[in-house]
């Protein structure tokens, strides 16, 4: 008899969220492939424990890649974003 597949929790992140992780996406593709710091970040949006959770959360979810206090969109969604896809 097959087994059924085991259904995992999908984590949805708040709402209140998203707003922050846009700026900061669009600011490291900008900058693609350059690397850019926290602190450069923290400089356009505004420094706040909001935009480090936004970063952590981009770079758990495969988004940005990180080196030491830098970070940039992965390849796959820098490449994503050249398609421009609506």
């Amino acid at each position: 008899m097959a087994r059924k597949p085991k259904h995992h929790k999908r984590k949805h992140w708040p709402a209140h969220r998203i707003p922050l992780q846009r700026p900061v996406m669009a600011l490291a593709l900008e900058a693609y492939p350059h690397w850019r710091t926290i602190p450069e970040l923290a400089r356009e949006i505004g420094p706040s424990g909001a935009l480090t959770r936004a970063v952590i959360e981009l770079i758990g979810l495969g988004l940005l890649e990180s080196y030491g206090s830098a970070v940039r969109p992965t390849k796959a969604i820098a490449h994503m974003e050249r398609l421009s896809l609506p």
